[in-house]
């Protein structure tokens, strides 16, 4: 409940911002979809046995959003992805993972600059049952969980968009995975690409 308080308050602060300044709040400047690969909590899961940890894992997701005007190069530009379902590294678990994004964008000329907050969630799903893992001298079985569970996580993001060819562009994001938490804290970035249907005056 905090964390989409938190989100309320940064949306309609954009708004009043908006509000007070342009007589065409909330016009749609763009709708646009894409998709691109989502690297999560950088150098926090390890990949092999000598300790080696994450620096590029290939998530491939969708994503689309729709950009409204705000105020002269100001937009707000909310947006919704998701990813392709995948075992993980444990074969008996699927995971999904899904986001909305509620970033204030700055344009200047082909580039775009976002900021602002977002939610993520990652779904684990298994059946239940159990695995026998390495335990150094031999094997033990270990219990496998029974049904979905959905972690939630407030981020802060960043991100350049620039529109290298009519209606294409490609991104790249970085976010800080809960901000205010010293020990939770993470690092996630996603490259992508997106076609720009342009702007659409309702």
């Amino acid at each position: 409940m905090k964390k989409i308080s938190l989100v309320t308050l940064f949306t309609l602060s954009t708004m009043s911002f908006g509000q007070s300044n342009n007589s065409d709040l909330f016009s749609v400047n763009d709708v646009f979809i894409g998709g691109g690969s989502l690297t999560q909590f950088v150098g926090k899961v390890q990949t092999d046995e000598a300790g080696s940890t994450n620096s590029f894992d290939f998530l491939p997701y969708i994503a689309g959003g729709i950009e409204f005007q705000l105020y002269d190069s100001f937009s707000f530009l909310p947006q919704l992805a998701i990813s392709f379902p995948r075992s993980g590294r444990d074969e008996n678990i699927s995971k999904l993972t899904y986001w909305f994004q509620f970033p204030v964008a700055y344009r200047y000329e082909t580039l775009q600059l976002s900021f602002g907050p977002g939610l993520l969630y990652n779904r684990i799903s298994a059946s239940g049952g159990s695995e026998s893992l390495s335990n150094g001298v031999g094997t033990t079985d270990f219990p496998l969980p029974n049904g979905n569970s959905i972690s939630s996580n407030l981020t802060m993001n960043v991100g350049l968009d620039w529109e290298f060819y009519p209606d294409i562009s490609a991104k790249v994001e970085g976010w800080v995975v809960n901000l205010t938490d010293s020990e939770s804290r993470s690092f996630n970035y996603a490259l992508s690409g997106y076609y720009h249907f342009g702007e659409i005056k309702w």
